[in-house]
């Protein structure tokens, strides 16, 4: 829909008005997607209390544990994991009565059990699912859905023959702010979108202490190039499916550079990836990811002819458009402009006159991954109630799935890899 440059800007300052109300609501929202699962399934009313077991209770295991006792009429019954003192912290925080396993398959075969949230090394997601499926189970699984391309291929069918919900734990796609800057960057007067740069950069090892060595590659599996797909996998990939989505479609190539340049410590996954995507139309997403210097953190940033928008993680989620100076030299000449009425406010005037940045959106401090965690949680038992598809299903982290293997084979190869030759 066309709109004109003057309620282009307008609606962008008064966006970062309302901002404060979208983050104070972040968790009343609790939406799926809206397709209706066809099937017979066990109906939930109202004050029924959606029994879930988990399947991993290192670092993240122990957020999911915590979220969903956090969600009303759901709770975490049933906790496994191999490691004893993990699992022993885990039950700490899990419902009163909850069992504890050491063999997910002894989980999976509790029956009073509605749903199994999987948080495993990466190399384990198939079989998980694949098992929790023939258990009757919804699942909610984490990122990245599967480890290859192949198993990626062999799920589609179980889940065509199956009436249980199927998330993927892509939970960036619950927060707000991405639904607001993807409305902006498909309106006519930000100008084609030509390119998308994203950055996930930490300063660290990105190791957890390993109390026996015995333990290295359970805890730090994430090194392990049989086990992980590194930080492709675990952080680009929540990037990579957020833009999939604004652009509603996927890469049709992939090349890029990683290597283990600082941290020789054994470990067999990059230290730092740099990876291209191209999509159609030309249109390029860079992703990097550094393990040595946290200086740009988590961005997004998107580039259109008329204006750019950025999203930031620092103490909260923050969003911001810039208006290109040429853009904005001709808003005095715009002929919508009629003496006496001016839509922008002064302040806002100001702002672009001295190429400031106006502000979209700001969350809370510190809340800008525990809410989404708990609104994709809480959506995941909205769609087990409501027998809806999820936001983030089978297809979405299928394609997220495809470009994390293909961008790790193109990385690794020094080749450029196409989306067509293995899809």
């Amino acid at each position: 829909m066309k709109t004109s440059r003057r309620k282009f800007i307008t609606t962008a300052s008064q966006l970062g008005a309302v901002g404060g109300l979208m983050s104070s609501g972040l968790l009343s929202f609790t939406g799926a997607a809206g397709t209706e699962i066809q099937g017979s399934r066990k109906k939930f009313g109202p004050n029924d209390t959606i029994r879930v077991g988990i399947i991993g209770t290192g670092g993240r295991g122990m957020s999911l544990i915590k979220n969903t006792q956090a969600i009303e009429g759901m709770e975490i019954a049933a906790c496994c994991d191999i490691l004893p003192f993990r699992l022993e912290a885990a039950m700490k925080i899990a419902a009163k009565g909850a069992k504890q396993y050491d063999d997910y398959r002894k989980l999976l075969a509790q029956p009073d059990l509605d749903a199994v949230i999987i948080s495993t090394p990466l190399y384990l997601h198939f079989t998980m699912i694949r098992d929790a499926l023939e258990a009757n189970k919804h699942i909610y699984c984490e990122k990245t859905m599967t480890f290859t391309i192949e198993e990626a291929k062999k799920l589609k069918p179980l889940l065509d023959n199956s009436d249980r919900v199927f998330q993927v734990g892509y939970q960036h796609r619950y927060n707000p702010v991405y639904q607001k800057v993807k409305e902006i960057i498909e309106g006519d007067e930000f100008g084609p979108l030509s390119h998308i740069e994203c950055y996930w950069n930490r300063n660290g090892d990105w190791r957890k202490p390993v109390p026996d060595p015995k333990f290295e590659k359970i805890i730090n599996w994430r090194m392990y190039r049989d086990y992980s797909g590194g930080l492709m996998a675990e952080l680009s990939s929540h990037q990579i499916n957020i833009v999939n989505w604004m652009l509603g479609s996927t890469p049709s190539q992939v090349t890029g550079f990683g290597g283990i340049d600082y941290w020789k410590d054994g470990r067999e996954t990059f230290d730092n990836i740099h990876a291209i995507f191209q999509y159609p139309k030309g249109l390029k997403l860079s992703c990097t990811c550094l393990t040595t210097n946290a200086q740009m953190g988590f961005q997004m940033k998107f580039y259109g002819k008329n204006a750019t928008v950025q999203i930031i993680r620092e103490a909260g989620y923050e969003a911001w458009l810039y208006v290109e100076p040429t853009y904005y030299q001709d808003f005095g000449n715009d002929k919508q402009k009629e003496a006496g009425v001016d839509a922008v406010t002064g302040a806002t005037t100001e702002l672009l006159k001295k190429g400031k940045p106006i502000a979209l959106f700001q969350s809370d401090p510190g809340k800008e991954d525990a809410e989404p965690t708990r609104l994709a949680i809480a959506s995941f038992g909205t769609c087990i109630r409501e027998s809806k598809e999820p936001v983030v299903g089978y297809e979405s982290a299928k394609d997220s799935a495809v470009c994390v293997a293909l961008a790790n084979k193109a990385m690794q190869s020094g080749e450029m890899i196409k989306w067509k030759d293995y899809i």
